[in-house]
């Protein structure tokens, strides 16, 4: 009886020394290294919105007020949940990165978005219209309403208001 009760002590010692020096490897195996900016590279602010951008981001704030809280530059994974096994997931998240949209409409209450407001240009390019399929599919996949707005037509609160599905307030 005394030694199945040392060999059990032994045991969990021999555990607990093997937990340890596993947990103590993995805290000092991965070192991070700091970042710091290479000599030569400089970094300035850039504006997150063109001219033409914001004057649509101002009138889609003043014509959804009352109904949505909208967003500009929207990173697509941000704001859909992937759910699949194995490979499938990444292989989306793998095709969504890096792609933004132009503004979400965002339900207060739900916290949800509800429209994805993209502005399309005349004459894309073969990379925007790529891009713009992968966006079309997971906003597609997600239920999510797309309205494309024209980059360069003039719209005016009833305009957008048509085209959100809302009616213009009086």
């Amino acid at each position: 009886m005394m030694d199945m009760v040392l060999a059990g002590v032994a045991a969990t010692v021999l555990l607990l020394m093997l937990w340890w020096s596993l947990a103590a490897s993995r805290k000092t195996g991965v070192q991070l290294s700091s970042f710091v900016l290479q000599p030569g590279v400089t970094i300035t602010s850039a504006p997150l919105l063109t001219e033409g951008e914001v004057f649509l981001y101002n009138l889609m704030r003043m014509t959804v007020q009352d109904h949505y809280l909208v967003f500009a530059q929207v990173p697509l994974w941000s704001f859909v949940s992937v759910e699949a096994m194995g490979k499938a997931r990444s292989q989306v998240l793998s095709h969504m990165a890096l792609k933004r949209v132009d503004f979400v409409l965002v339900h207060p209450g739900s916290r949800q978005v509800e429209q994805v407001v993209q502005i399309e240009d005349a004459s894309p390019q073969p990379h925007q219209a790529e891009r713009q399929r992968v966006i079309e599919s997971v906003l597609d996949a997600a239920g999510i309403k797309l309205v494309k707005v024209r980059s360069k037509k003039s719209y005016t609160i009833p305009d957008l208001a048509a085209l959100l599905g809302l009616e213009a307030e009086e």
